[in-house]
Protein backbone atom coordinates (compact mmCIF):
# COMPACT_ATOMS: atom_id res chain seq x y z
CA UNK A 1 0.00 0.00 0.00
CA UNK A 2 1.32 3.64 -1.01
CA UNK A 3 1.30 6.43 1.56
CA UNK A 4 -0.33 9.47 0.68
CA UNK A 5 1.42 12.63 0.17
CA UNK A 6 -0.12 14.55 2.73
CA UNK A 7 -1.03 11.67 5.34
CA UNK A 8 -4.55 10.92 6.40
CA UNK A 9 -6.25 11.07 9.28
CA UNK A 10 -8.30 8.96 10.90
CA UNK A 11 -11.22 10.15 12.89
CA UNK A 12 -12.87 8.35 16.15
CA UNK A 13 -16.49 7.67 13.48
CA UNK A 14 -14.18 6.53 10.88
CA UNK A 15 -12.45 3.97 12.99
CA UNK A 16 -15.55 2.87 14.90
CA UNK A 17 -16.83 1.80 11.05
CA UNK A 18 -13.55 0.38 9.97
CA UNK A 19 -13.25 -2.01 12.89
CA UNK A 20 -14.31 -4.67 14.85
CA UNK A 21 -13.67 -6.16 18.26
CA UNK A 22 -13.59 -9.85 17.00
CA UNK A 23 -11.20 -8.77 14.05
CA UNK A 24 -8.75 -6.62 16.83
CA UNK A 25 -8.64 -8.97 19.12
CA UNK A 26 -6.74 -11.54 16.14
CA UNK A 27 -4.90 -8.48 15.54
CA UNK A 28 -3.53 -7.88 19.01
CA UNK A 29 -3.05 -11.53 19.90
CA UNK A 30 -0.73 -11.96 16.52
CA UNK A 31 1.41 -8.95 17.72
CA UNK A 32 1.46 -9.59 21.67
CA UNK A 33 2.51 -13.09 20.16
CA UNK A 34 5.45 -11.91 17.85
CA UNK A 35 6.45 -10.05 20.99
CA UNK A 36 6.77 -13.20 23.18
CA UNK A 37 8.90 -14.75 20.26
CA UNK A 38 11.39 -11.79 19.69
CA UNK A 39 9.68 -10.43 16.45
CA UNK A 40 8.25 -7.39 17.98
CA UNK A 41 8.88 -4.76 20.81
CA UNK A 42 6.78 -1.82 23.02
CA UNK A 43 7.97 0.40 25.41
CA UNK A 44 6.65 1.51 29.25
CA UNK A 45 4.18 4.33 29.02
CA UNK A 46 6.06 7.51 30.37
CA UNK A 47 4.08 10.87 31.82
CA UNK A 48 5.03 14.28 32.62
CA UNK A 49 2.37 16.41 34.90
CA UNK A 50 2.64 19.64 35.77
CA UNK A 51 -0.41 22.38 36.69
CA UNK A 52 -3.07 19.98 36.76
CA UNK A 53 -2.28 18.51 33.67
CA UNK A 54 -0.52 15.76 32.07
CA UNK A 55 0.89 14.08 28.85
CA UNK A 56 1.57 10.28 28.45
CA UNK A 57 3.18 8.71 25.57
CA UNK A 58 4.18 4.82 24.71
CA UNK A 59 5.31 3.75 21.41
CA UNK A 60 6.06 -0.10 19.70
CA UNK A 61 7.05 -1.86 17.03
CA UNK A 62 4.60 -4.45 15.92
CA UNK A 63 5.47 -5.39 12.14
CA UNK A 64 4.95 -4.48 9.22
CA UNK A 65 4.23 -1.27 11.42
CA UNK A 66 5.84 1.07 14.05
CA UNK A 67 4.07 3.81 15.88
CA UNK A 68 2.71 5.03 19.05
CA UNK A 69 0.55 6.58 21.04
CA UNK A 70 0.50 10.29 22.98
CA UNK A 71 -2.67 11.43 24.78
CA UNK A 72 -3.24 14.57 27.08
CA UNK A 73 -5.46 14.07 30.10
CA UNK A 74 -7.45 16.95 31.96
CA UNK A 75 -9.89 17.04 34.76
CA UNK A 76 -10.31 13.00 34.03
CA UNK A 77 -10.70 13.81 30.19
CA UNK A 78 -8.35 12.15 27.70
CA UNK A 79 -7.12 13.14 24.35
CA UNK A 80 -5.67 10.49 22.08
CA UNK A 81 -3.85 10.65 19.37
CA UNK A 82 -1.69 7.83 17.77
CA UNK A 83 0.47 7.63 14.58
CA UNK A 84 1.59 5.00 12.15
CA UNK A 85 4.29 4.04 10.21
CA UNK A 86 5.48 1.53 8.08
CA UNK A 87 8.76 -0.36 9.07
CA UNK A 88 11.14 2.65 6.77
CA UNK A 89 10.29 5.16 8.86
CA UNK A 90 7.00 6.47 6.61
CA UNK A 91 4.57 8.43 7.82
CA UNK A 92 1.22 6.40 7.12
CA UNK A 93 -1.80 8.31 9.03
CA UNK A 94 -2.51 9.73 12.57
CA UNK A 95 -5.55 8.59 13.90
CA UNK A 96 -7.95 9.34 17.03
CA UNK A 97 -7.31 7.31 19.83
CA UNK A 98 -10.23 6.59 21.76
CA UNK A 99 -12.06 4.21 19.77
CA UNK A 100 -9.34 1.91 19.07
CA UNK A 101 -8.35 2.63 22.65
CA UNK A 102 -12.07 1.51 23.27
CA UNK A 103 -11.70 -1.56 20.93
CA UNK A 104 -8.12 -2.63 21.99
CA UNK A 105 -8.59 -3.39 25.59
CA UNK A 106 -11.48 -5.85 25.58
CA UNK A 107 -9.39 -7.56 22.90
CA UNK A 108 -6.09 -8.33 25.54
CA UNK A 109 -8.79 -9.12 28.22
CA UNK A 110 -9.99 -11.44 25.26
CA UNK A 111 -7.43 -13.02 24.59
CA UNK A 112 -6.46 -13.67 28.40
CA UNK A 113 -9.64 -15.48 28.81
CA UNK A 114 -9.04 -17.91 25.84
CA UNK A 115 -5.94 -18.78 27.90
CA UNK A 116 -7.22 -18.91 31.55
CA UNK A 117 -11.26 -19.06 31.80
CA UNK A 118 -12.30 -22.68 32.81
CA UNK A 119 -14.42 -24.49 30.53
CA UNK A 120 -18.19 -24.00 30.30
CA UNK A 121 -18.44 -20.71 31.89
CA UNK A 122 -22.26 -19.99 32.58
CA UNK A 123 -21.95 -16.87 35.00
CA UNK A 124 -19.98 -13.43 34.24
CA UNK A 125 -19.61 -10.22 36.22
CA UNK A 126 -19.01 -6.89 34.90
CA UNK A 127 -17.83 -4.39 37.78
CA UNK A 128 -18.18 -1.07 35.72
CA UNK A 129 -20.74 0.30 33.12
CA UNK A 130 -18.97 3.32 31.69
CA UNK A 131 -17.30 4.14 28.65
CA UNK A 132 -15.22 0.90 28.83
CA UNK A 133 -18.11 -1.13 29.95
CA UNK A 134 -20.18 -1.89 26.95
CA UNK A 135 -17.18 -3.18 24.92
CA UNK A 136 -16.07 -5.43 27.50
CA UNK A 137 -19.99 -6.61 28.09
CA UNK A 138 -19.90 -7.53 24.31
CA UNK A 139 -16.52 -9.54 24.63
CA UNK A 140 -17.66 -11.72 27.44
CA UNK A 141 -20.61 -12.51 25.41
CA UNK A 142 -18.75 -13.29 21.99
CA UNK A 143 -16.04 -15.10 23.89
CA UNK A 144 -18.61 -17.49 26.57
CA UNK A 145 -20.65 -18.89 24.34
CA UNK A 146 -22.49 -20.56 27.10
CA UNK A 147 -23.06 -17.94 29.07
CA UNK A 148 -26.00 -17.40 30.89
CA UNK A 149 -26.40 -14.84 33.16
CA UNK A 150 -23.71 -11.65 33.11
CA UNK A 151 -23.97 -9.74 36.77
CA UNK A 152 -23.39 -5.65 35.75
CA UNK A 153 -23.17 -3.27 38.76
CA UNK A 154 -21.91 0.35 38.83
CA UNK A 155 -21.26 2.98 41.78
CA UNK A 156 -24.08 5.35 39.32
CA UNK A 157 -26.90 2.61 39.57
CA UNK A 158 -28.77 4.09 36.53
CA UNK A 159 -25.57 3.76 34.18
CA UNK A 160 -25.91 -0.50 35.36
CA UNK A 161 -29.41 -0.45 34.33
CA UNK A 162 -28.80 1.71 31.23
CA UNK A 163 -26.13 -1.16 30.25
CA UNK A 164 -28.31 -4.23 31.14
CA UNK A 165 -31.75 -2.77 29.08
CA UNK A 166 -29.30 -2.42 26.20
CA UNK A 167 -27.56 -5.53 26.76
CA UNK A 168 -31.18 -7.43 26.89
CA UNK A 169 -32.07 -5.74 23.43
CA UNK A 170 -28.82 -7.25 21.98
CA UNK A 171 -29.77 -10.17 23.50
CA UNK A 172 -27.21 -10.56 26.06
CA UNK A 173 -28.54 -12.49 29.40
CA UNK A 174 -27.74 -9.26 31.34
CA UNK A 175 -28.58 -8.42 34.84
CA UNK A 176 -28.31 -6.09 37.82
CA UNK A 177 -26.52 -6.52 40.73
CA UNK A 178 -26.72 -4.01 43.47
CA UNK A 179 -22.87 -4.34 44.86
CA UNK A 180 -19.77 -5.74 43.45
CA UNK A 181 -19.89 -8.52 46.11
CA UNK A 182 -23.20 -9.49 44.80
CA UNK A 183 -21.98 -9.29 41.17
CA UNK A 184 -18.99 -11.53 41.38
CA UNK A 185 -20.60 -14.49 44.03
CA UNK A 186 -20.05 -17.81 41.97
CA UNK A 187 -18.84 -15.94 38.67
CA UNK A 188 -16.63 -17.72 36.86
CA UNK A 189 -15.54 -14.71 34.78
CA UNK A 190 -14.61 -11.33 36.28
CA UNK A 191 -14.36 -7.75 34.25
CA UNK A 192 -13.49 -4.83 36.73
CA UNK A 193 -13.55 -1.41 34.18
CA UNK A 194 -13.42 1.10 37.34
CA UNK A 195 -11.74 3.85 38.57
CA UNK A 196 -11.54 2.63 41.65
CA UNK A 197 -9.01 3.52 44.94
CA UNK A 198 -9.95 1.13 47.22
CA UNK A 199 -10.67 -3.14 46.71
CA UNK A 200 -14.10 -3.68 44.89
CA UNK A 201 -14.81 -6.68 46.58
CA UNK A 202 -13.05 -9.37 48.68
CA UNK A 203 -11.48 -12.35 48.20
CA UNK A 204 -14.42 -14.58 50.14
CA UNK A 205 -16.65 -13.61 46.98
CA UNK A 206 -14.70 -14.82 44.25
CA UNK A 207 -15.02 -18.79 43.34
CA UNK A 208 -12.23 -20.68 43.10
CA UNK A 209 -12.77 -21.07 39.04
CA UNK A 210 -12.71 -17.36 38.56
CA UNK A 211 -10.73 -15.66 36.17
CA UNK A 212 -10.27 -12.09 36.77
CA UNK A 213 -9.72 -9.25 34.37
CA UNK A 214 -8.96 -6.02 36.43
CA UNK A 215 -9.06 -3.45 33.63
CA UNK A 216 -8.98 0.13 35.93
CA UNK A 217 -5.95 -0.08 38.37
CA UNK A 218 -4.11 1.75 35.29
CA UNK A 219 -2.01 3.87 37.73
CA UNK A 220 -0.14 3.13 41.25
CA UNK A 221 -2.93 5.14 43.27
CA UNK A 222 -5.98 2.88 41.67
CA UNK A 223 -7.00 -0.15 43.05
CA UNK A 224 -9.81 -2.09 42.33
CA UNK A 225 -8.24 -5.78 43.41
CA UNK A 226 -7.33 -6.25 47.08
CA UNK A 227 -4.16 -7.96 48.37
CA UNK A 228 -6.56 -10.51 49.74
CA UNK A 229 -7.54 -11.21 46.41
CA UNK A 230 -4.33 -11.25 44.64
CA UNK A 231 -3.03 -13.99 47.37
CA UNK A 232 -5.44 -16.28 46.63
CA UNK A 233 -4.65 -16.37 42.72
CA UNK A 234 -2.62 -19.21 41.90
CA UNK A 235 -2.02 -17.29 38.36
CA UNK A 236 -1.49 -13.59 38.19
CA UNK A 237 -0.47 -12.52 34.37
CA UNK A 238 0.11 -9.24 32.87
CA UNK A 239 0.23 -7.09 30.16
CA UNK A 240 4.11 -6.33 30.84
CA UNK A 241 5.33 -6.81 34.19
CA UNK A 242 7.76 -3.90 33.55
CA UNK A 243 5.11 -1.48 33.27
CA UNK A 244 2.95 -3.27 35.91
CA UNK A 245 5.63 -2.13 38.93
CA UNK A 246 5.25 1.16 38.17
CA UNK A 247 1.69 1.33 37.07
CA UNK A 248 -0.53 -1.64 38.42
CA UNK A 249 -1.93 -0.38 41.78
CA UNK A 250 -3.20 -3.87 42.50
CA UNK A 251 -0.26 -5.69 42.58
CA UNK A 252 1.81 -2.46 44.09
CA UNK A 253 -0.31 -2.50 46.78
CA UNK A 254 -0.53 -6.38 46.93
CA UNK A 255 3.46 -6.68 46.98
CA UNK A 256 3.85 -3.71 49.38
CA UNK A 257 1.44 -5.86 51.70
CA UNK A 258 3.67 -8.71 51.75
CA UNK A 259 0.98 -10.56 49.73
CA UNK A 260 3.02 -11.19 46.00
CA UNK A 261 6.07 -11.49 45.08
CA UNK A 262 6.43 -10.05 41.44
CA UNK A 263 8.48 -13.37 40.70
CA UNK A 264 5.29 -14.92 40.36
CA UNK A 265 3.65 -12.60 37.50
CA UNK A 266 3.56 -14.44 33.93
CA UNK A 267 3.54 -11.93 30.53
CA UNK A 268 0.40 -12.29 28.32
CA UNK A 269 3.45 -13.00 25.67
CA UNK A 270 4.90 -15.12 26.70
CA UNK A 271 1.55 -17.57 27.24
CA UNK A 272 0.81 -16.44 23.68
CA UNK A 273 4.03 -16.78 22.02
CA UNK A 274 3.75 -20.64 23.74
CA UNK A 275 7.04 -20.20 25.64
CA UNK A 276 4.64 -20.43 29.12
CA UNK A 277 2.05 -22.42 29.63
CA UNK A 278 -0.70 -21.90 32.46
CA UNK A 279 -3.07 -24.41 33.57
CA UNK A 280 -6.44 -24.04 35.60
CA UNK A 281 -7.13 -26.87 37.77
CA UNK A 282 -10.19 -24.47 39.00
CA UNK A 283 -8.91 -24.42 42.10
CA UNK A 284 -8.09 -21.63 43.25
CA UNK A 285 -9.09 -18.34 40.94
CA UNK A 286 -6.56 -16.61 38.26
CA UNK A 287 -6.35 -12.70 37.66
CA UNK A 288 -5.50 -10.91 34.61
CA UNK A 289 -4.03 -7.60 34.99
CA UNK A 290 -4.10 -5.00 31.99
CA UNK A 291 -2.65 -1.34 31.80
CA UNK A 292 -2.79 -1.02 28.21
CA UNK A 293 0.08 -1.34 26.02
CA UNK A 294 1.11 0.30 22.78
CA UNK A 295 1.86 -2.29 20.62
CA UNK A 296 -2.27 -3.01 21.18
CA UNK A 297 -2.67 0.65 19.80
CA UNK A 298 -0.07 -0.35 16.64
CA UNK A 299 -1.73 -3.19 15.81
CA UNK A 300 -5.26 -2.09 15.88
CA UNK A 301 -4.19 1.12 13.95
CA UNK A 302 -2.75 -1.48 11.34
CA UNK A 303 -5.29 -3.00 10.74
CA UNK A 304 -7.62 0.60 10.30
CA UNK A 305 -5.04 1.62 7.80
CA UNK A 306 -5.49 -1.61 5.80
CA UNK A 307 -9.45 -1.35 5.65
CA UNK A 308 -9.47 1.71 5.23
CA UNK A 309 -7.16 1.78 1.73
CA UNK A 310 -8.72 -1.81 1.26
CA UNK A 311 -12.61 0.42 1.40
CA UNK A 312 -11.33 2.68 -1.70
CA UNK A 313 -11.10 5.46 0.48
CA UNK A 314 -8.31 8.34 -1.27
CA UNK A 315 -5.02 7.47 -0.18
CA UNK A 316 -3.34 10.42 -2.37
CA UNK A 317 -5.05 14.00 -2.64
CA UNK A 318 -7.00 14.47 -5.89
Amino acid sequence: MSPPSAPAHLDDPTIDALLDLAAVTDVVGAAFAAWGRGEAATTQRVRSQAGGAMASAMAAVAPPYTGGKVYATHEGRFTFLNVLFDLHGTLLCTLAGDALTRLRTPAACALALRRLAVPDVTTAALVGAGRQGWLHLTMLAAELPGLTEVRVTDLVPAAATAMVERARHAGIPAVIADHPADAVDGAEVIVTVTQAVEPLFPASAVSPRATICAVGATKYDRCEIGADVVDACATVVCDDVAGSRTECGDLIRAASAGRFDWDRAVELHAVLAGTVEVRRAGTAPALFETQGVAIQDVAAAGLAWERYCAAGRPTRPD
